[in-house]
This record gives structure tokens, sequence and C-alpha cells, in this order.
């Protein structure tokens, strides 16, 4: 029993921990005509953020946004040290804003640049 309730703590905090650190937010994309035309546009306007297969048109005609889901740091390969950091992060978080943070999650092999939301797509 006592096997079970630890399980069920771990699960809960691990989903509490997934809410923190995730988040979706849209990315302008220009007209999108149909679902079709999403399955190529989205996956290139949103650049290092992951598509999460949802578009929506804002203005008919005009503007449509892709959905994304991204947890608040952006994978974008090994990164060596600061003045790494300097270069690597502002070209790989083209549609966000990087805020100035980054981590190395496996030595030699990836590290995550953190980044802020663009603003709301009008």
């Amino acid at each position: 029993m006592k096997t079970k309730r630890v399980a069920a703590v771990l699960a809960i905090a691990g989903g509490v921990l997934f809410l923190r650190t995730a988040m979706a937010f849209d990315v302008n994309a220009g007209p999108i005509w149909n679902n079709a035309y999403a399955q190529t546009t989205c996956p290139s306007v949103c650049g290092s953020l992951r598509w999460n297969g949802q578009w929506t048109t804002t203005v008919p005609g005009q503007m449509s946004v892709c959905g994304t889901v991204q947890g608040v740091d952006v994978p974008v390969g090994p990164i060596w040290n600061n003045d790494d950091a300097q270069t690597k992060c502002p070209s790989q978080l083209r549609r966000v804003t990087w805020n100035g943070q980054w981590r190395t999650t496996e030595p030699g092999r990836m590290s995550v640049c953190g980044c802020n939301p663009p603003p709301p797509a009008m």
C-alpha cells in the first residue's frame, strides 16, 4: 500500500512540474487557407518551437496563428559557455525572446535556452 501512495505522490508531483514548466502560445503565420497548407506552414513559422497541430484564422484572408507547445526552455544543441550562449540562443529563438538564461541538460550533447513567449497574436 505504501508503494502505491509513493507512486501516486510522484505522479502528482510530476504533473505539477509539467504544468509549471510548459506553456503554449500562438505564433503569427500570415494567412492559412486550409489544414493541408497549415501542415507545411506551421512547422516552419514555429521555428525551434514545437507546433501543437492547431491553427486558427484570426483575421480572415490576412492572418492566422499556429499553436505551439514548448517548455520554458528550448533545446538548441550543445552550448559550451556563456559567450557561446550569447550567439546560439538569440539565433535559435527566432519567434520568441531569449530571457538570458541557459543550462546544459546533457553534457556535450544538449543545452536549453530560456525563452519568453511572443506577444499575443493579434
